[in-house]
């Protein structure tokens, strides 16, 4: 059963996604609703698994890391690649793919030299392709509802009649 989300659902998503420690009175005085039924919304949309919890959003620099990269690998064993990924806190994501390869790695390191000691123990569990990240956009973009997504689609296509 697909949750239905109306204006004041998205207008909730919308604040939160721009600021997650706003206040329920202050989203409330936004869109014009109490504090509780703001409250009781957000339970709604926890408990319908739409916001999925409330993170700190963290520079890897200030923590020690110089640089990320991403590492495409083929393996036969995803079980083998999982274990190493849970086994290296420098694992940032770990994405299952299609194509040539199988999965995609996104991960922080310190320097040269520990990217390279990753590839080279990657390399005992799989054939590895890196690239390594030189910028970042639209990383904290704002999630929009795919039906928005479609209505712009929609109108595209119509300005782009002949």
């Amino acid at each position: 059963m697909k949750f239905e989300l109306d204006n004041y659902d998205r207008k909730i998503l919308s604040l939160l996604q721009a600021d997650a420690r706003m206040s329920y009175s202050e989203i409330g005085r936004k869109i014009h609703l109490t504090s509780p039924a703001v409250a009781e919304r957000v339970r709604r949309l926890e408990n319908a698994d739409v916001i999925r919890g409330f993170t700190a959003r963290i520079n890897l620099r200030a923590l020690g890391y110089s640089f990320e990269a991403l590492i495409n690998i083929t393996v036969d064993s995803h079980k083998a690649l999982d274990a190493w990924a849970e086994n290296h806190p420098e694992v940032l994501a770990l994405y299952a793919t299609t194509g040539e390869q199988c999965a995609l790695l996104h991960i922080a390191v310190v320097a040269p030299e520990h990217l390279q000691h990753l590839i080279q123990s990657l390399g005992e569990i799989g054939k590895t392709q890196t690239a390594i990240v030189l910028s970042t956009n639209f990383e904290d973009r704002e999630r929009v509802l795919s039906d928005q997504i479609q209505q712009r689609s929609k109108v595209i296509k119509k300005t782009k009649r002949p």
